[in-house]
């Protein structure tokens, strides 16, 4: 299994249950969203809460047999994983989940673009001043447009963030940890040598 949230966070069993399930559906060759209908949905001009698009992703996966979810809660489960597969279709960046060894999620991978990438601290300082999910997502697809070919973003990490950004209160948070994981990486990559070729460290 793939790495949860920062443990010094509390955990949020619905944005774990929406970071597990994207994380299945984006790590399996065989995962419902490789197939056709799905990429074919993803990358139509649908908002991330349009219901047609929740039944191609086949979001069943959000109930647990234990807990199921009242309306409200599934709303913002499918919305935030609808959103993250969009990016990740609509931008071609492989999935990776964050590990020990290397932190792949948003704020980490930008912090070691910036490095070789002019403007994008910028870009993010603005993406940080967005209070909504839309405003958020629509700050994410020029980023997202920086990342080198062969990069790697944890979009299951992004997904449960996605389910946060849709709580003023949990919003907030999540845009401070952004901020602090951005600034605690560039803060290492400074002391870190570019490599010999004298390009920054891949994502």
């Amino acid at each position: 299994m793939s790495p949860g949230p920062d443990q010094s966070d509390p955990v949020d069993p619905v944005a774990e249950r929406v970071r597990s399930m994207a994380h299945t559906m984006l790590s399996s060759k065989q995962g419902r969203w490789s197939l056709p209908h799905a990429r074919s949905a993803l990358r139509r001009d649908l908002p991330p809460d349009e219901p047609a698009l929740w039944m191609a992703l086949d979001l069943y996966r959000l109930y647990p047999d234990d807990a199921p979810l009242d309306a409200p809660t599934f709303m913002r489960a499918a919305t935030a994983v609808a959103a993250a597969a969009q990016l990740w279709a609509r931008a071609g960046i492989t999935h990776r989940a964050t590990s020990p060894e290397r932190d792949t999620t948003l704020a980490a991978a930008l912090a070691r673009i910036a490095r070789s990438r002019p403007g994008t601290q910028e870009r993010f300082t603005r993406l940080l001043q967005s209070s909504t999910l839309d405003e958020v997502r629509a700050g994410l697809r020029s980023l997202l447009h920086r990342f080198p070919a062969d990069s790697r973003l944890d979009v299951s990490a992004l997904a449960a963030d996605f389910y946060a950004l849709q709580s003023p209160a949990a919003s907030r948070t999540v845009r401070q940890r952004w901020a602090h994981v951005f600034t605690q990486t560039q803060a290492r990559s400074r002391r870190t040598p570019a490599s010999a070729h004298g390009k920054a460290d891949p994502s």
